[in-house]
């Protein structure tokens, strides 16, 4: 079904202007309300810093001695990203408990219940993650562990329905380009004995036409 509305809505010709996109992503993005992008923007000429990455590489490289920034966002934007994003727009947000810290579950749970509530369906599909990017990196201010902020655009279609099909938001064929952030914290589970990622903050940010 994803592919029937990438190639009628014409998405395909439009990942011609990906620059112009991406330069209409990244202004949203800085004007954003969003209080990590507040802070990521306030830090980020200091965080980028070579030496601060290097810092804070070496921190994770204490967990994972073969931990690069480049394979995490290699597997972040070929693996993970794509998986959280379906299940979370299919409303499935109890199989990603073991994904994210308590906080996030349980706020995106509470959403997830108004939605259901008031018989809302989002069109769940995911025609393509762009655009993402490691924005910043930097130590958790009370438990001192490292934090890894990422940004992306998931070109969406923008199509909401209610409990008798009826679409109460947007059109099937209204193509989106949304931002996201998502903050990543390693995570030591004891009974397990395994190293895993955390999500410990997930953020719609806004959005841009496509076409």
């Amino acid at each position: 079904k994803s592919n029937e509305f990438y190639e009628k809505s014409g998405a395909r010709k439009a990942k011609e202007k990906l620059d112009d996109i991406k330069e209409d992503a990244q202004e949203a993005w800085e004007t954003s309300q969003n209080p990590w992008v507040y802070r990521v923007s306030s830090v980020y000429d200091t965080l980028t810093a070579e030496s601060d990455m290097a810092i804070v590489t070496r921190e994770l490289q204490k967990l994972d001695p073969q931990f690069t920034l480049e394979q995490f966002k290699t597997d972040a934007v070929g693996h993970t990203i794509p998986e959280i994003m379906k299940k979370f727009l299919d409303g499935r947000i109890s199989e990603l408990e073991p994904w994210l810290g308590e906080s996030v579950y349980k706020r995106l749970t509470a959403e997830n219940k108004v939605r259901k509530d008031e018989g809302l369906v989002i069109d769940s599909n995911l025609l393509g993650i762009f655009n993402s990017d490691i924005v910043a990196v930097e130590l958790d201010k009370v438990e001192k562990q490292p934090v890894i902020i990422m940004h992306y655009m998931a070109q969406q279609i923008n199509c909401v329905r209610n409990k008798d099909g009826e679409v109460v938001e947007g059109r099937e064929d209204d193509i989106k380009a949304n931002s996201y952030l998502m903050a990543f914290q390693r995570d030591y589970d004891e009974e397990e004995g395994t190293l895993n990622w955390k999500i410990v903050d997930f953020r719609f940010n806004g959005a841009i036409a496509w076409l």
